[in-house]
């Protein structure tokens, strides 16, 4: 199944590389090879049509894989067969019609040269007779009839023309004759002729034993030419439907992400309708996030009908069969998915009337056989499980059902509304409860699944959105009674709090699009600001230079008028001199500063430096280097980052003090308090402390206030070796379980300094 998906995405790669494989015209051949065995070899050209057809495929085939050298392509390529020697003498034998070439053999063109001197020396004899005698011919013209080339007499002039009759018109004013000058040219064209056949009936079963002696790898290549067709049909369903190639769980972790189920998927609308005929309108859908560690082996999906239970069940069951067949799942990166030897479902009505079975005896034979089969690798899907009777038996039995699946080691994912279910998967640590959401304001589903709740059925909303009286309603919760109003509010509260986080998600999207719209903002004004400076710099080293030229002019005068003047007037020439001098030397220093700033490669990172992250926004000062790392201090939080990561910023050090100023106004503001996530589950201690080190670095460089580690429940071990190496790591204010709405005692929340 791995080498499958491999070849899936080296294909993909393939494609978009070199385009489609040759793989057009190819039909079966087996029908073909089985007639020439029959007949010993012997053929017509046409025939051998799909023969020709299937080695040239071939051989564009391996010459197009020879562009490649992804492992699973080239192990194809290499095992396609090779057939020069037949195409080579296919070319000598065949016109593109499948007609014998002339020049086929010396002989064969030997003959159809007589042929021809023989037929045009009969066209002009009959030419003649057609001259000589037009009186009495229907048509001037010579047919071929019973392969003898005859004239076209009128029936009541056939004695005028002796000769032998092959044919009469249809109207029966015409007959066709044969004249008797003729007969003898006849005769040798028909043996001309018959030996012409011969000969290309020889070459055609010459031909087809050579074909019957390359029949097995004939059928390998068409076999092999086949399964990659396959592999290109799921490659272009992958393209049309954008999807990728998954993951394949080592650990049997099961992680949808952003899944979307192939007949609601818009995207491939358009397919259902010419493969289905699918008439309904497009529609846009909620995509599905699952994700299930290998140590809850049941899942309960519970929520109000047509929410999407039985969508999310068909979802994660069809996914697993794609990646087993090596197809693209319409779904975004991380989707990881485990592999199953037996897939078994329970789903839909299986009442059937003509056998006298009701829907519930139909599915009880159904569990049982799936029952049978159960054992580590193999999943049961299995929709209203424990429904169509008395629900305290149903769920009993469906509960003891359960129970005995999982105890023979298989996985399961089952939707109810019975809460003895929904209570059933709360005790056992091996599986999860999951709530489709509703939102309560417009009474509509949202097609979301939230694992760790318990979804309320709602049928009273739906009765009361399709018209049921109020009256029926009311008396409807009073038999219900206290207890279902209860658990109503408790699972209220619930969604209300859910409602309330996915706001607060809303807003902190809100604010981190705020963030970056200010970050780029200021990092163009800092852009122009820049430029401006490299403007004024060097319109200032433009007037500089024309005052320095007129300096040196006014110098030459002045030497000149000191040697014409009393020392008292040089003296005093000198001092004023003097002065200027000093005061352009001065002027020098800070152009040549200037100069250095323009001409100067990018400085140097140093502690005290300014630098930014490479392709970020994220800028800070350097505190200090040591070897191949730096600290960097953003917004008052301290960052280590790679060395090579920092590009740095703004002036030298050298004339710091001097830019500074200018930048003062541009320093970033401080980072939203953000909340990361990493997920350890299955690693080992000293892998996960890597990893999570790794992110935390990740976390306070993005400015976030809170990491959540994700490390499960398990035997507690991982959880208490992160939460003890993580209290007083440096930058670290706390570490403390998460919430039960983050993922209890298996998530663990570390909280940075701000």
């Amino acid at each position: 199944m791995r080498r499958a998906l491999e070849e899936t995405a080296e294909l993909t790669e393939f494609r978009v590389r070199h385009g489609r494989l040759p793989l057009g015209g190819i039909d079966e051949v087996q029908p073909v090879l089985e007639a020439l065995a029959g007949s010993g070899g012997a053929a017509d050209g046409p025939g051998l049509v799909p023969i020709l057809a299937a080695a040239r495929a071939a051989e564009a085939v391996r010459a197009a894989l020879a562009q490649t050298r992804s492992p699973q392509l080239s192990a194809r390529r290499d095992r396609l067969p090779q057939f020069p020697r037949l195409l080579e003498r296919a070319r000598q034998l065949f016109e593109s019609d499948g007609s014998i070439r002339d020049n086929a053999s010396p002989e064969l063109a030997r003959l159809r040269t007589g042929l021809r001197r023989r037929r045009l020396e009969m066209s002009r004899r009959l030419q003649k007779l057609l001259d000589t005698r037009r009186e009495f011919l229907g048509d001037a013209v010579v047919v071929l009839r019973n392969d003898r080339y005859c004239l076209p007499v009128v029936a009541s002039a056939r004695g005028r023309v002796p000769g032998i009759v092959h044919d009469r018109s249809g109207s029966g004013q015409t007959v066709f004759v044969e004249p008797l000058e003729t007969i003898e040219a006849n005769n040798e064209i028909a043996l001309v002729g018959a030996e012409e056949r011969r000969e290309v009936e020889r070459l055609l079963t010459e031909f087809g034993r050579e074909v019957l002696s390359r029949a097995a790898d004939l059928e390998l290549a068409v076999g092999e030419l086949a399964q990659l067709d396959a592999i290109e049909a799921r490659v272009e369903f992958g393209e049309i439907a954008r999807a990728r190639v998954p993951e394949i769980s080592e650990d049997g972790g099961w992680t949808l992400v952003a899944a979307r189920h192939p007949l609601l998927d818009p995207l491939l609308a358009p397919l259902r309708r010419r493969a289905l005929g699918e008439t309904r309108s497009e529609r846009p859908i909620v995509p599905l996030d699952l994700d299930l560690p290998r140590d809850r082996r049941l899942l309960v999906v519970s929520g109000p009908n047509a929410g999407g239970k039985t969508v999310l069940l068909k979802t994660a069951g069809l996914f697993s069969l794609l990646a087993q067949s090596g197809i693209p799942v319409p779904a975004a990166p991380g989707t990881r998915l485990p592999l199953f030897r037996a897939i078994r479902a329970e789903i839909g009505d299986a009442q059937e009337i003509l056998s006298d079975r009701s829907t519930f005896s139909s599915s009880m034979e159904k569990l049982a056989q799936v029952l049978l089969e159960a054992g580590p690798d193999t999943l049961a899907l299995v929709d209203e499980i424990g429904a169509a009777t008395d629900p305290e038996e149903g769920s009993a039995l469906a509960a003891a059902w359960l129970a005995e699946y999982l105890a023979r080691g298989g996985r399961a994912i089952v939707t109810t509304h019975l809460s003895a279910i929904k209570n059933f998967a709360a005790a056992r640590e091996d599986a999860i409860s999951a709530a489709m959401e509703f939102d309560e304001t417009t009474g509509r589903p949202n097609y979301r699944v939230h694992p760790g709740l318990s979804g309320r059925s709602r049928a009273l909303s739906v009765a009361r959105e399709q018209g049921m009286p109020a009256a029926v309603l009311s008396k409807a919760e009073e038999i219900l009674g206290d207890s279902w109003r209860r658990q109503q509010e408790r699972e209220s509260e619930a969604e209300a709090a859910i409602e309330r986080l996915r706001e607060a998600e809303r807003e902190l999207a809100t604010e981190r699009e705020r963030f970056q719209a200010e970050a780029e903002k200021t990092s163009a004004e800092r852009d122009s600001l820049a430029r401006e400076r490299v403007r004024v710099a060097k319109e200032g080293l433009e007037r500089f230079d024309k005052a320095r030229h007129e300096l040196t002019r006014r110098l030459d005068e002045e030497l000149a008028e000191i040697r014409k003047d009393s020392s008292r007037h040089a003296e005093l020439s000198a001092v004023r001199l003097a002065g200027e001098i000093a005061e352009g030397v001065e002027r020098q220093e800070g152009i040549d500063q200037a100069r250095d700033e323009l001409s100067a490669p990018p400085g140097t990172l140093a502690v005290g430096t300014r630098a930014r992250l490479r392709g970020g926004k994220i800028e800070g000062r350097v505190s200090s280097l040591e070897g191949g790392t730096a600290w960097l201090d953003v917004a008052g939080k301290r960052m280590r980052v790679d060395r090579d990561n920092l590009e740095p910023l703004g002036a030298s050090p050298s004339n710091r003090s001097r830019v500074a100023g200018q930048h003062a106004s541009l320093r970033p503001e401080p980072v939203a308090a953000l909340t990361k996530e990493v997920k350890v589950i299955g690693q080992t201690l000293e892998d996960a402390i890597i990893e999570v080190e790794k992110q935390l670095d990740q976390a306070m460089l993005a400015g976030a206030g809170r990491l959540r580690i994700v490390h499960g429940h398990g035997t507690g071990k991982l959880r208490k070796g992160l939460r003890e190496h993580f209290r007083g790591y440096p930058g670290v204010e706390r570490v403390y379980p998460a919430d039960p709405r983050e993922g209890g005692n298996g998530a663990t929340i570390v909280e940075l300094e701000s």
